[in-house]
């Protein structure tokens, strides 16, 4: 029986040293600098950047502000008012490390920081009756009839206001999804509900059943595609082999086609030195906190011994009736011998081995296949046939 052939080159090492030029279709709409798909991730950051550096400048103002109403509250003018910005700033930053801890996901939409600035003005709204208790239960009654109460007060709500305005954007930017919970029916965009990402393989592009799989709604996961992934089916487009190289180029087109229909997120994560793209999408994986979707065997045992969830597309087909029933005719072209005595051996588009009885001497040219039978492992899919015999020319009357 013939040996399985892995639909790319088992060297994944180093493919991320290679610029991917035919990969430009792809990034141009999802992977290209100044492109709305690969700079998306670079943009939501600078916009979340943009809120914070406002934020911060606005607490470093109202620290400032802040020590002069004490200074007239308190009857001390020689407050010092660098004091007070210090401490806006380091309030500011306390906060800025807050956020960021709490949610990660970036900006999207400008509807998502109008939505948040409503919800924090309306919640600090309600929220002033609290300052207003707080002021009565601390300040001394002697003061409370003066002018500079009315000031504290009022400086004491553009703080609660500020705080809440900056949680309103920030906390809504990241958590968007779940805004619907809020104000029913109401999406800032069609996104992936599930905060667990999927992070694709090479393989599982090139062998092309992704597109079905993602047609059916299994997952909801976010779709996470590093740059080094772009890089291999580069180097596997641009292999010497043409049985390689027409699968490379079908796993970008395959990669478009993903892209055009779902939110695909591409990540610029570069490869350690001396890293291997498996070790590359292990690490992705375990960062994200994702699964793997792969149809690379050893990179499925690989990931399974150092604890990373992943799935298989041949585990998932394996589960299913076989894709060939006896009996189906083929279009495949013999490449080389197989083990066996009269053996030859093709391809299907997909990566599919054939494996041709009584056939070596038709190696090289395109041959109809009579399927015999089939067989469905976690290495990949694998068809047994023999020639078909031609259709006999009908008998003259």
């Amino acid at each position: 029986m013939a040996e399985s052939e892995g639909p790319i080159p088992n060297d994944r090492a180093g493919a991320e040293d290679r610029e991917p030029e035919a990969a430009k279709g792809v990034r141009s709409r999802a992977g290209g600098f100044g492109s709305p798909g690969f700079t998306k991730a670079l943009q939501d950051r600078l916009t979340l950047l943009v809120v914070r550096f406002v934020f911060f400048l606005t607490a470093a103002g109202l620290g400032l502000y802040g020590v002069r109403v004490v200074a007239a509250v308190t009857d001390r003018p020689d407050l010092n008012p660098a004091s007070g910005i210090l401490i806006g700033c380091a309030l500011a930053v306390v906060l800025i490390a807050t956020e960021m801890f709490v949610a990660r996901s970036p900006v999207r939409t400008l509807a998502a920081v109008t939505f948040g600035l409503i919800i924090g003005l309306i919640v600090s709204m309600f929220f002033r009756f609290v300052v207003d208790f707080v002021a009565e239960a601390v300040v001394p009654l002697a003061v409370q009839d003066k002018r500079q109460y009315e000031l504290l007060i009022a400086y004491l709500q553009v703080v609660a206001t500020a705080i809440f305005c900056y949680f309103g954007v920030t906390i809504l930017l990241h958590t968007k999804d779940d805004f619907k919970f809020i104000i029913p029916y109401v999406e800032f965009r069609k996104e992936p509900r599930s905060q667990t990402p999927l992070v694709l393989d090479t393989s599982c592009f090139v062998d092309g059943r992704i597109l079905d799989l993602l047609r059916t709604g299994l997952f909801d996961e976010r779709l996470l595609v590093p740059t080094f992934v772009l890089r291999e089916l580069q180097t596997v487009a641009d292999s010497s082999d043409k049985s390689l190289r027409e699968r490379g180029r079908r796993g970008l087109d395959i990669l478009r086609e993903v892209e055009r229909s779902w939110t695909v997120e591409f990540v610029d994560r570069p490869l350690g030195r001396g890293q291997s793209v498996d070790d590359g999408l292990i690490a992705a994986a375990s960062e994200y906190g994702g699964r793997l979707l792969t149809t690379d065997y050893n990179l499925q045992k690989t990931a399974r011994l150092r604890g990373i969830p992943v799935i298989n597309v041949n585990d998932l087909a394996a589960a299913l009736k076989p894709a060939f029933v006896p009996g189906e005719l083929l279009q495949v072209r013999l490449l080389r011998e197989g083990d066996e005595k009269g053996q030859g051996v093709g391809f299907l588009t997909d990566g599919t081995m054939v494996v041709v009885e009584n056939a070596r001497q038709r190696i090289g040219q395109e041959v109809t296949v009579e399927v015999t039978s089939s067989i469905q492992t976690s290495a990949g899919k694998m068809v047994f046939g023999k020639l078909a015999k031609p259709p006999r020319a009908p008998q003259p009357g």
